[in-house]
Parts: C-alpha cells; structure tokens; sequence
C-alpha cells in the first residue's frame, strides 16, 4: 500500500540577535523662551504662532535686534576692565529652508529696517543736492569745493550681502555701528571672505570686532586704510544647516575662535503641522498686542541716547551687577570651567566654546537688562542670559558630537522601520515601493536605507539572491530610538531650570523676594566653593563640592572680585 502523498512547506526560522542600535542626534532641545524678558518672551511666542514658526527662530531673532539696538547705548560689565566690553553678539541659527526663517527676522527687524531704510533716503537725498552743488564746477574750482565740503555720511548699517574688506573700510570712515544680519547664512559662512587665500586675516579682524571694536586695514584698495577703534559689531545668521556644514566644521574658523563666540541655536522643522484655519488666516502679527508691545520698546531704545562719537567711537556707560546677579555669574562660570577638564561634559572640541561663555553670558545679560529697562543687571536677568547660554552650548555638543550624515540616514532607517512594524502586511521591496512613504519610493534610495536596516539586523532578507521578501525583526522599535539617542545625547543644557523651559519671568519688576527664585533655578556650587555672600541666598542647596582650584577667592576690602579668566 502506497503512503498519502504529502507537501513539506519548509519555513525558514530566522534566529533573531540583538540588532545594533542606530545612533541618530538627539533632537534640539526647548528654548528658554520663558526666561526671557517679558515684552521680548511674549513677542517670541506670539510670532511664532503668527508666523507657524519655531520658537528658536522667533527668539534668536529677536535677541538679535537686541543686540543691535544696544550696542550702542551700554557696555557689557567686564571681569577687570572698568570700561566694560561691547555688548555685541554673534549668532547662528540653523532651520531648514521653508522654515519661516525670513518672516520671523522680518518681524523682528521691523523697527531696525524702517530707521534704517528712512535714514538711506535722507541720504539719497542729501546726496543729490551734493552732487547738484557741483554742477558747473570743474578744475581747481570743484577740487576746492570738495575739499572745503564734505559729502553726507552713509547712515548704512545693516549689511546683508558684503565682504569684510567693505565692513571694515566703513569702520574706518567713521561708521560707528552695523550688523552684518542675513537669513542665507552661507552667504556669510560660504561667501568670499571666507573663502579667499586672506580668511586667517579676516577671521582675525572680526575676532577683534567682536572682543574689543577695534577695525584695522592695512592693504591697498578702494575701502581704505587705516584704524578705527570702540566700534560695535554683531553678526545675526539664519542658516540651512546644509549650506554652512562644511564651515562649521572647518578646524580653522574653529580654532581661530571665530565659531566659539558664536551663539547657536538650531530649529525644530514644523513641516507638516502648520496647518491654516480661518482664524489664522484672519490673525496678524501687525495687530497682535504682544508683537505692538516689542516695537514700541525697540521705538523707546531707538530714541534713547546713542553714545556714538563724531569720529565714529562708542564709548557707553557700563551697566552694574547687583550682587545676587554677580554671584550667580560665579555659579555657572565655575561649573563650566569644571566641566571643561579631560573628562568633562566641556572637554575636548567644545572647550573653545566653553571658554568664552562666562564672557557671553555677560553680554546677554547686558542686552536683556536694557531692554527690559533694568538700571542694573539684576538675578533674573541673568539667570536668563545663563539659559541663553548653556542652550548654545548644548547645540554645540548636539552639532559636534556626531556624524550629520550618518545621523541623516539611520534617521531615515528608524522612521522606515517603524512603519513597517505598523504594516505587517508589506514584506518585499516590491510591495514597499508601490505603497509605502513616498519619500523612500525610489528604488535607490529604498535599498539603501533597507541595506542599512539589514547590515543593523533589524530585518532580515528571505530571498539573499533577489533581496524582494524580508522579514522585520520582532524587537521593539523604540529600543534602538533610546539607544542611539543615548550615545549621543548630553546633559540637559537647561543648568538653571528645574525643567526644560527655564523659570518663567513675571510681569512685574524685580524685587528683593526675587533672591528665592534662585531655588529650584539656579544649580548651585556647595557651600565649600561659593563665597560667604552666596550663602546668605535663600533657597541654594549645596552639590558636591568642587576641587579647591575651582573655589573663588572671597572679595577684596573694596568689595571687588579678582578671578582670572
């Protein structure tokens, strides 16, 4: 008797390892848009939801017109210098293109760019009646009207598409302030001066811009020759983090300390949520109380008294520390100059950047001081500016700690994998190509992020010959999220806050109970470290304490502190 007839359907098992994480960058982290002054805090948020832009641009922006307004009304308190320090800023932010980058500097700049713009057409104008002054005149007769009149100044100083040959030789005509401010910034980073065979010259005189408003030109061209000091300069940069890679991570604008001094912040992209509805399309900025609110005070500094000498010198008051403010300086400029040891969160590349934020911190400070109308820097305001600060440093981390196009691609990876643990139904390359996202359907581009997934273990192809049917692993997706975001992830930059956004500033002025706000802000050094004073405020809890090296002397008989930076 003949047995049945019988199929064997062999299934293939696949035995399963533990698939390799996919280490992505960690995700920016919240603006400290809370700590904020109020006006610009309010501002922030409020064109931001205008505009569906992320806070960080709408902030960064902000800050920037700032900067602008003040830098020619106070100096930033310096450590030893009596006369202070520019309170000029340099910043970068990085969002990607369609991010609302110009609308959120155009808001923001509103005020800057009409006084600007009304200034120029005085200018045209005195111009032409300058030049009809000359009608007629020739030989030795226009050669002595010129000499015995000279023409109108340019009133320009905002710069968007220039060289620093041209910036510098404005300087040294006698402009006293500009801001080389543009949303393309690659046309800064990328652009010719950053480019030519004279950029260690360049990145020199606008290190030297920065630390002490000093311009200096020595070679022959049109802009002329000379030196200009007590000048004030900013730099305001919105970027696509694509089009100024390779200057960021050029050793030499690096080293030379050009990109330390650099504030960065880098956008979250809110594609695909900025969704209208008639109530949007009905709100305006122009209308909105908080945005009036912003220009009326950017108006008040405007008309303020600008220290700007005839010759073109700045030489402004300095603004004062209260002593809460002073001490809580001395907290977050002991802890990063801890961190910036061999094994610290600040050591190797980012000890550039670490080193000069005590010195940022002060100018921000100075900044958010004047425009929130303080007479001294008060501990609100600098536990803001110490936000501001630490946030850069953390993008910093964030920027340096990993490698953009690998991040780029494993990013991909885990966004394809998660979709199909969602789709058990597509398991071939084919099925994926006619139904899956369409950002990945050609065919490239799938194989290659399916490749990556294979090479990681986390699928696993049943045909190794065609490569069409694949099998997911049975590992949870969010595993590998948590893995490689711990490898590149560092600690929260929010030093001061007891959550992500930073204490939230009030509307009122600050007052003596505002000493408690340290609380649960501030991360404090132990007592052993602090100066006797710092002890006195309510509310500091103590951490470990530090090496003796790191302690601050107690101050001198004159109340001054003496650290060396």
């Amino acid at each position: 008797m003949n047995a049945p007839l019988m199929t064997e359907i062999h299934v293939p098992i696949i035995e399963w390892r533990v698939p390799d994480p996919l280490p992505t960058e960690p995700p920016p982290k919240p603006y400290p848009t809370d700590s904020l002054p109020p006006i610009m805090r309010d501002a922030v948020r409020a064109i931001s939801r205008h505009v569906a832009a992320p806070e960080v641009l709408a902030g960064q922006c902000i800050i920037a017109a700032a900067a602008y307004l003040a830098q020619t009304r106070i100096n930033a308190p310096h450590l030893h210098n009596p006369d202070g320090m520019p309170c000029s800023l340099f910043q970068l932010a990085l969002a990607d293109s369609g991010d609302r980058k110009s609308e959120c500097y155009r808001l923001a700049f509103k005020i800057v760019e009409e006084a600007e713009r009304s200034a120029r057409d005085e200018y045209a104008s005195a111009m032409a009646e300058y030049r009809k002054m000359q009608e007629g005149l020739s030989g030795k007769a226009l050669q002595e009207f010129k000499e015995q009149t000279a023409p109108p100044s340019d009133p320009r100083t905002l710069y968007t598409d220039a060289t620093f040959e041209r910036i510098a030789g404005d300087f040294i005509k006698s402009m006293a302030s500009a801001m080389w401010a543009t949303d393309e910034g690659g046309r800064i980073l990328g652009g010719h001066s950053l480019k030519s065979d004279t950029i260690a010259a360049t990145l020199g005189g606008l290190v030297k811009l920065f630390d002490s408003g000093r311009a200096e030109r020595d070679r022959v061209g049109e802009f002329g020759n000379g030196i200009a000091y007590d000048r004030r300069f900013s730099v305001h940069m919105l970027a696509q983090e694509v089009t100024v890679r390779q200057a960021l991570n050029d050793p030499l604008l690096q080293g030379q300390g050009f990109l330390p001094r650099f504030l960065l912040a880098a956008a979250p992209s809110l594609a695909g949520t900025r969704l209208l509805t008639v109530e949007t399309i009905k709100a305006s900025a122009y209308r909105d109380p908080a945005v009036q609110r912003y220009w009326d005070r950017c108006k008040e500094i405007a008309r303020m008294e600008s220290f700007a000498g005839q010759d073109g010198a700045v030489q402004p008051p300095v603004i004062g520390l209260e002593q809460d403010a002073m001490l809580i300086w001395l907290e977050f400029y002991n802890r990063v100059e801890v961190e910036q040891g061999s094994l610290g969160e600040y050591g190797g590349p980012l000890k550039p950047f670490a080193s000069r934020s005590g010195e940022l911190v002060r100018r921000v400070a100075a900044v958010f001081a004047l425009f929130d109308g303080e007479s001294e820097i008060s501990a609100q305001t600098m536990i803001a500016a110490c936000e501001i600060v630490e946030h850069s440093l953390g993008e910093w981390s964030r920027y340096l700690g990993h490698n953009a196009a690998e991040s780029s691609g494993n990013r991909e990876a885990l966004e394809l994998l998660g979709w199909l643990k969602s789709r058990p139904e597509v398991r071939s390359v084919r099925e994926l190509l006619r139904v899956g996202p369409k950002r990945y359907r050609k065919a490239d581009k799938m194989r290659g992020i399916l490749a990556t997934l294979s090479r990681a273990g986390w699928i696993a192809f049943a045909d190794s010959e065609r490569e069409q049917a694949f099998e997911v692993s049975p590992r949870d997706v969010s595993e590998t999220w948590a893995t490689g975001a711990t490898k590149a992830t560092t600690r929260a930059v929010a030093g001061f806050a007891g959550g992500d956004s930073g204490a939230t500033r009030g509307d009122s002025a600050t007052t003596q109970e505002d000493a408690a706000l340290v609380s649960g802000i501030c991360r404090p050094l132990s007592p052993e470290c602090r100066p006797p004073e710092a002890q006195q405020i309510r509310g500091l809890s103590p951490l470990s304490p530090l090496s003796p090296a790191s302690v601050p002397p107690a101050p001198d008989s004159t109340g001054q502190w003496s650290i060396t930076l």
